[in-house]
């Protein structure tokens, strides 16, 4: 297979997935601003819920380099 065989549809780095998933949340609650009847203390309150269900089933992971404070304090 040539490099050029593979096809990407979607965004490629960090930056443009974070980009895609704003935009996407944007047209997402102007929908429902437009559409349909929900207040936005309702929309608001759904939207929390959201947040506490991915902190609380996030797949967040951080190792921190085993000098990670010492380049702090080397900087002052």
């Amino acid at each position: 297979m040539r490099d050029d065989d593979f096809y990407i549809g979607g965004p490629r780095d960090y930056d443009e997935q974070t980009d895609a998933f704003r935009f996407d949340l944007d047209d997402l609650v102007h929908r429902y601003v437009d559409e349909f009847d929900l207040n936005t203390i309702t929309m608001v309150g759904a939207l929390q819920e959201k947040i506490n269900e991915l902190i609380n089933t996030g797949n967040i992971e951080f190792e921190m380099d085993e000098d990670f404070f010492n380049d702090e304090e080397d900087e002052i």
